[in-house]
């Protein structure tokens, strides 16, 4: 699905985050999953028969990263969290560059029912973590992230421990 929103990423050498050291955040700053918190991959169990078509109006953004695998193979996601009642949706905002024109889409990744009493951080960190491990399980993602663009909702050491918890594994 297209939309004419668009998210940040930075193409310029002058745009790019600077280069910090952050702290290193181990598996204990991984929020536990809270009860009630039961993360579902959208493609596997379907929460609807007709998916959502565009984004909400409300949307959290939670974070961007980007992969680089070559000039011409590379993937830039901007995740943005939304709230519907008793449910949390992942959302992923990307650049469609393999049709003309290059178009901003929406894609629907995940979501859970209910989420008890748990805060946003934790929602967001659990519900990427069950997204990014079914796609290393499917073969769609063999690494982790080569660069953070811009953090959000979830800042830098949250996102490398979410990493580490995949990929260090």
């Amino acid at each position: 699905m297209s939309t004419k929103h668009t998210s940040f990423s930075p193409m310029a050498p002058s745009l790019r985050p600077q280069q910090r050291l952050y702290q290193v955040v181990t598996l204990p700053d991984l929020p536990d999953l809270p009860k009630g918190l039961d993360p579902k991959i959208e493609i596997d169990q379907p929460l609807l028969k007709n998916p959502p078509k565009t984004s909400p109006r409300k949307l959290t953004y939670l974070f961007s990263v980007e992969w680089a695998w070559s000039p011409m193979h590379n993937r830039i996601d901007n995740y943005y969290l939304a709230r519907r009642k008793n449910r949390w949706l992942l959302w992923n905002n990307w650049v469609n560059d393999n049709e003309v024109p290059w178009a901003w889409n929406w894609d629907y990744l995940s979501y859970t029912e209910n989420a008890g009493r748990a805060d946003i951080e934790t929602i967001a960190a659990h519900l990427l973590l069950s997204y990014w491990r079914a796609q290393v399980a499917d073969g769609e993602l063999y690494d982790q992230p080569h660069w953070i663009n811009q953090d959000g909702i979830l800042d830098i050491p949250m996102i490398h421990a979410i990493q580490r918890e995949i990929w260090d594994e």
